[in-house]
C-alpha cells in the first residue's frame, strides 16, 4: 500500500485514481443509460403533446439535451417530462459514483484487481443507504420548515389568527436558533451531494450513520473541506480539458484523412450529423482551434440529398461524438468521485482518527475474547 499523508498532499492523487478506464467507463455508461432515458422521456412527452411538438423540437435540437430552462416554448408536459428525467440522471450519477468510490478506495487499500462487477455487487446491498442518506436530510428540512409555514398558515385565521401570532412572537429566540439549523441542515444537504457517496463506500454505513457523517464533516472539518474542494475543482479545471483535447485530437487525427481525400462526402455527412445534434457542430467550430484541420467542414452541402450510405455515415459519426463528448464528461465525474472519496478518507482520519484505508472484511463480526486452556507446547 502506498504511503498516505492525510492532508492536503492526498488530494494531487484524485488525478491518477480518476484517470482509470474502469472508473471512466463506469460514469460513461451512467450517462449513456441517464441519457436514454432522458431523450426518451421528452420524446414521448411531446408525442403525448401531438401537432407537430415532436418534429419542431427535433428540428430545433435533434439529439442533443435539451434543458427545461433553455426553450421558453415548452408546454408543460414536456418539462415534467423534463425534470423527471434530469432525477433520474441524478440517481444514475449517485449509484455510479458510488461504485467508483468504492472501486478507489479498494485501490488504496492496495487491492488494484477489484473490478466493476465486485463493485456493483456492493452497490446492490447498499443503494439503499444513497438513497437513504438524501431522502432523510430531505425529510429533516422540510419538517423544519413546516414550523414556520404552519405558524404563519395559522396566524392567517380569523379571529384567533393575530393574538397566536403575538404569543408566538415571545418564542423569536428559538425561532432564530430554528433559522440557524434549518440553514446548517441545508449546508449539509450540499455537502451530502459531494460525500455521500463516498461515506457509503468506504464504511459500508446505513443510511443514518451517513447521514451522521455528513454533520461530522461540515461541524468538525469546514475549512478542510472547502479548501480540498477548491483544489479538486482546480485539478478539474487543468485536466479535464486536456483530456478533451486529445480526445479532440485524436478523432482530427483519424478524419484527417478521409476529409482530405473525400471533402465533399465528409462535409455532406458533417452536416447530417450536424443538423441531428442542434446545430452543436456548427457552434463547435466557432471556438478558437476546434476546426484547425478542417475535419467538421459543413459548407453547402447541407443543402444536397442524402444517400443511404451517407446517412449510415452519418449516423456513426453522430453517435461517435455523442460518446466523446460523454468521455469528458465521465472524466470529469471520475476525479469527482475518486477525488472526494480520498478527501473524506483525509477528513475521517481528522475527526476520528479512523484509518479508512486499513484493509477490513465487512463480514467480520467481532466477538469477545473467551478464556481458552493454555497450548501444550
Amino acid at each position: 500500500m502506498e504511503k498516505r499523508y492525510f492532508d492536503f498532499r492526498d488530494i494531487f492523487q484524485a488525478i491518477r485514481y480518476g484517470f482509470s478506464g474502469r472508473k471512466i467507463a463506469v460514469h460513461l455508461g451512467g450517462l449513456v443509460l441517464a441519457y436514454l432515458i432522458y431523450q426518451i422521456l421528452v420524446y414521448l412527452s411531446l408525442f403525448v403533446v401531438g401537432n407537430t411538438a415532436a418534429q419542431d423540437f427535433w428540428n430545433k435540437y435533434g439529439l442533443l439535451p435539451a434543458l427545461p430552462f433553455s426553450d421558453t416554448g415548452l408546454t408543460q408536459t414536456t418539462e415534467i417530462a423534463m425534470w423527471i428525467g434530469i432525477a433520474c440522471f441524478a440517481c444514475i450519477f449517485f449509484l455510479a459514483s458510488t461504485v467508483v468510490s468504492k472501486i478507489t478506495i479498494e485501490q488504496l487499500r492496495g487491492d488494484f484487481f477489484f473490478s466493476v462487477s465486485d463493485g456493483l455487487t456492493f452497490l446492490k446491498g447498499y443503494w439503499k443507504s444513497v438513497f437513504g442518506a438524501f431522502i432523510g436530510l430531505l425529510l429533516i428540512q422540510i419538517f423544519l420548515a413546516l414550523i414556520p409555514l404552519g405558524i404563519a398558515g395559522l396566524g392567517k385565521l380569523p379571529v384567533i389568527g393575530k393574538p397566536f401570532l403575538t404569543i408566538s412572537s415571545l418564542f423569536m429566540l428559538i425561532g432564530f436558533f430554528l433559522g440557524v439549523l434549518i440553514a446548517l441542515i441545508a449546508v449539509v444537504f450540499g455537502v451530502s451531494l459531494l460525500f455521500v457517496p463516498a461515506v457509503v463506500a468506504t464504511t459500508g454505513a446505513d443510511a443514518f450513520e451517513t447521514i451522521y457523517q455528513q454533520f461530522a464533516i461540515v461541524w468538525n472539518q469546514p475549512w478542510r473541506t472547502v479548501c480540498y474542494e477548491v483544489m479538486l475543482f482546480l485539478m478539474k479545471l487543468i485536466f479535464v480539458p486536456i483530456w478533451a483535447f486529445f480526445c479532440l485530437a485524436g478523432f482530427s487525427i483519424v478524419m484527417l484523412p478521409i476529409s482530405l481525400l473525400h471533402t465533399a462526402e465528409m462535409e455532406h455527412i458533417t452536416a447530417c450529423a450536424n443538423l441531428w445534434l442542434g446545430g452543436a457542430i456548427e457552434k463547435l467550430t466557432m471556438l478558437p482551434y476546434i476546426n484547425t484541420f478542417g475535419v467538421f467542414n459543413i459548407g453547402i452541402a447541407m443543402k444536397e440529398a442524402s444517400a443511404f450510405t451517407t446517412t449510415v455515415t452519418a449516423i456513426f459519426l453522430t453517435l461517435t461524438m455523442l460518446m466523446a463528448v460523454g468521455l469528458v464528461i465521465a472524466y470529469l465525474f471520475s476525479i469527482a468521485s475518486a477525488g472526494n472519496t480520498i478527501a473524506y478518507s483525509v477528513l475521517r482520519k481528522k475527526i476520528d482518527g479512523h484509518n479508512l484505508l486499513e484493509p477490513f472484511n465487512e463480514d467480520v463480526i467481532e466477538t469477545p475474547d473467551v478464556a481458552r486452556e493454555p497450548e501444550s507446547k
